[in-house]
């Protein structure tokens, strides 16, 4: 029984002893954390100052917890209210530093502070003072991609801006045309372009100008009066800094003409004959009731090596394909294209023309026919799926004077078109399945020693458009076929048909241009 009395004695004291053994005393309050910067202090020869981009690094120290970020402010800190301090989890970082509007010098005050784990900021943060001075903005064309000397209604400019201090110390970009002095005369872009195309609307009286943004060439509000009409226009760029700073003014000449027509004639015909090709055409155009068209030269440059000839310098550089040459091709309802070689910028036509051919435009294509690869470009643009090559054992196709070209079945009323001499230069060409066939030519094959011609059974095909009918092509020189300026030939008003020895009549290529251009094409002034 003594025993479990001793048991329960024990018992009863370790319960009075564990209610009265709670800890004394006071908790520690929280300690806030301190914070340091890199540099303390900056110390310039006197005269020098920083730019106003500058990088900025800190730390900070908890000695009962740790640091779970920071906050600074840029400027006089006693000023500060609570709401201004910037968080950040980072411990450096680059700042532009402001400089007031209209200044060029500053003494820049930035200030941070730690924050703890309980939220604790640093009570003294520390401050430093940046002198700095700010640079003037920089700007300048991008190489390749201004206007050509002469253009019609659509001009682009590609540029680039910058600033020393830094690009997003850049504020914006201004613009004018002709005139830098009158109120309203520069045009804020903003920023984020890199190319800006004027739209002349030269009907208007006097032209307008509207301002197309970026390579979309989005439509914008800002349009200029300033347009010099067949004459010298000067476009005038600036950037603008956060300081209000303006870079030096840069700016590009070159000559505006008045779109005359609703036709372009691209003459792409090189060599001494260029001009008589172009004659020849144009008077042609005029027989058929077409006297006035726009005109561009293109056919600067030499294919070297079997490769198409580098792209012309008369149209906007190939980089700008897209806006502005598509842009300005789209223009015109109706092109008129001329070349003497396959190889030269019709091999661009197809990055160049979407536009064009969207809106409802038709093209008129005569390059004679010649022998190109079945990679080449200009096949995914031209209506016909390659180009027939000499048959082997053959020395190549001829045509002989005075054999007369055929209209393909289902082209009705065709007119009389002789050759007025031997040719063996162009080839066939071979359709696609949606491809709408126009002429064939009398084409036969050449070999042996001493050469020989035969019967050739092969594709004679030498014009064609494609199944929507917009674009023509005419394998053909106009000039091959016999005129009013050959001596064996006589227009047919003027045979004596029961005369024995009269001339034949002389090639109907007026009627030709008639069927093509004007029927097909709907070509119109």
């Amino acid at each position: 029984m003594y025993k479990y009395a001793a048991i329960f004695t024990l018992l009863a004291i370790l319960a009075m002893t564990a209610c009265d053994s709670g800890l004394d005393g006071q908790l520690n309050e929280n300690i806030p954390p301190t914070t340091s910067l890199t540099v303390n202090e900056i110390n310039l020869p006197e005269g020098e100052r920083l730019v106003s981009q500058v990088n900025i690094s800190w730390w900070g120290d908890d000695p009962d917890g740790y640091v779970v970020g920071y906050e600074f402010f840029i400027g006089d800190v006693t000023t500060a209210g609570e709401e201004e301090w910037v968080y950040t989890t980072s411990s450096d970082s680059t700042f532009i530093l402001p400089i007031e509007e209209g200044d060029e010098d500053a003494d820049v005050e930035f200030t941070v502070r730690a924050i703890d784990n309980e939220g604790a900021r640093d009570p003294e943060p520390p401050t430093v003072i940046f002198p700095i001075t700010n640079s003037p903005p920089q700007i300048e064309f991008n190489n390749f991609e201004t206007p050509p000397d002469t253009t019609y209604r659509i001009a682009s400019f590609g540029f680039t801006a910058s600033d020393p201090d830094g690009d997003a110390n850049l504020n914006r970009i201004e613009i004018a045309l002709n005139d830098t002095t009158s109120e309203g005369a520069w045009k804020d872009i903003g920023l984020g372009l890199n190319l800006v195309t004027i739209q002349i609307d030269d009907t208007a009286d006097p032209a307008t100008a509207s301002i197309l943004l970026g390579r979309s060439a989005i439509e914008s509000n800002f349009n200029f009066d300033t347009v010099h009409l067949n004459g010298e226009n000067e476009f005038f760029i600036r950037s603008i800094d956060n300081a209000a700073a303006v870079s030096e003014t840069v700016s590009y000449e070159w000559h505006v003409k008045r779109q005359t027509s609703n036709i372009l004639f691209l003459n792409d015909y090189q060599g001494s004959s260029s001009g008589d090709r172009f004659d020849l055409h144009a008077n042609l155009l005029a027989e058929v009731g077409i006297s006035q068209i726009d005109y561009i030269d293109i056919s600067d440059g030499t294919p070297t090596g079997g490769r198409r000839v580098p792209f012309t310098q008369a149209l906007p550089d190939r980089s700008l394909a897209s806006p502005t040459t598509n842009l300005m091709l789209a223009q015109w309802d109706h092109i008129y294209w001329i070349s003497d070689n396959l190889d030269r910028n019709i091999g661009y036509a197809l990055e160049m023309t979407l536009d064009f051919f969207d809106q409802g435009g038709t093209m008129f294509v005569n390059i004679p026919s010649k022998f190109v690869s079945d990679q080449n470009v200009l096949l995914q643009f031209l209506p016909f799926e390659r180009v027939e090559p000499v048959p082997v054992g053959e020395s190549s196709f001829i045509i002989n004077s005075g054999a007369e070209m055929q209209a393909s079945d289902g082209t009705e009323d065709a007119p009389l078109l002789r050759f007025r001499r031997i040719r063996t230069a162009e080839h066939p060409i071979v359709p696609f399945d949606e491809t709408v066939p126009l002429y064939e030519a009398p084409f036969r094959v050449r070999g042996g020693f001493p050469p020989t011609t035969k019967d050739y059974d092969g594709s004679k095909l030498i014009s064609a458009t494609n199944p929507e009918q917009n674009l023509i092509y005419f394998g053909i020189d106009f000039d091959e076929f016999t005129n009013e300026d050959n001596s064996d030939c006589q227009p047919s008003s003027q045979i004596n048909e029961e005369d024995e020895n009269a001339p034949a009549p002389c090639s109907e290529v007026d009627l030709l241009l008639q069927q093509l251009v004007i029927d097909i094409l709907g070509f119109q002034q």
